[in-house]
C-alpha cells in the first residue's frame, strides 16, 4: 500500500507527518532515470519500498528496515531532491558528495525536529545509513547500489534507453557476498 508507515512505529499527529513526507517522495521521479528518458521512472517512494522489501527477503538486520526507509527523506524537499553526485550526470546539475551530504543533513534535521522523541532515533539511522561505519550501515548503502543496478538492466531489458553497463561499477562497492553474487548472476544474465 503506498504511503504506508512500515516499518515506522509513530504516535499520531507524528504518523500524519511522516506520512506527508513518504507521500511526497512517490511524487519524485528518480533523477538518474529522468535523466536517461526512461518513460515512467521509479520513483524516490518506489525505490524506498523496494529496497524494504530487499532487505526482508535477504537480511535479518535490527533496524535495517527502518533505515532503508528514511535514508531519502531529504529528498522530499524540491530544493534538494533526488541529486545526483556520479561523474555521469551533467555537470550543471551535479553536486559534490560533500554539498549534498550537508544539504541533505540540514533537511533532515528540520524534519526529525517535526517528529517528537522518534525523531531523534530516525536521525540516529539516518546519520549511521550516510556515515557507512557500521554493518547495519555498510549493508544499507550496498543495498541502495544493488537496488540501482538491478533497476538499471531491468530498464535495459524493457528496452528504455538506460546502459545497465554504466552502473556496474557498483559491483565493486558491494563487498556483501550474497549481494554481490546475486548482482553478478544478474549481469551475467543480460
Amino acid at each position: 500500500m503506498k504511503y504506508n508507515l512500515y516499518p515506522l512505529k509513530l504516535e499520531p499527529p507524528y504518523a500524519q507527518k511522516a506520512r506527508l513526507i513518504i507521500k511526497r517522495l512517490y511524487q519524485i521521479p528518480r533523477t538518474g532515470w529522468l535523466d536517461r528518458k526512461v518513460k515512467n521512472p521509479e520513483t524516490v517512494g518506489e525505490h524506498s519500498d523496494e529496497l524494504v522489501k530487499l532487505a526482508e527477503e535477504l537480511f535479518e538486520i535490527p533496524g535495517l528496515n527502518l533505515m532503508l526507509k528514511i535514508h531519502d527523506w531529504p529528498e522530499k524537499y524540491k530544493k534538494i531532491g533526488d541529486r545526483r553526485t556520479d561523474a555521469l550526470c551533467p555537470v550543471e546539475k551535479r553536486w559534490t558528495k560533500e554539498r549534498k551530504y550537508r544539504e541533505e543533513k540540514k533537511a533532515m534535521q528540520k524534519i526529525c525536529a517535526q517528529l517528537g522523541p522518534t525523531g531523534t532515533e530516525i536521525m540516529k539511522l539516518w546519520l549511521e545509513y550516510s556515515a557507512r561505519e557500521t554493518p547495519r550501515g555498510q549493508i544499507a548503502y550496498q543495498l541502495d547500489k544493488f537496488q540501482r543496478t538491478r533497476k538499471a538492466i531491468a530498464y535495459q531489458k524493457m528496452g528504455e534507453p538506460v546502459v545497465a553497463k554504466e552502473f556496474f561499477g557498483d559491483v565493486d562497492i558491494i563487498t556483501n557476498k550474497k549481494l554481490k553474487t546475486l548482482l553478478l548472476a544478474e549481469i551475467a544474465a543480460l
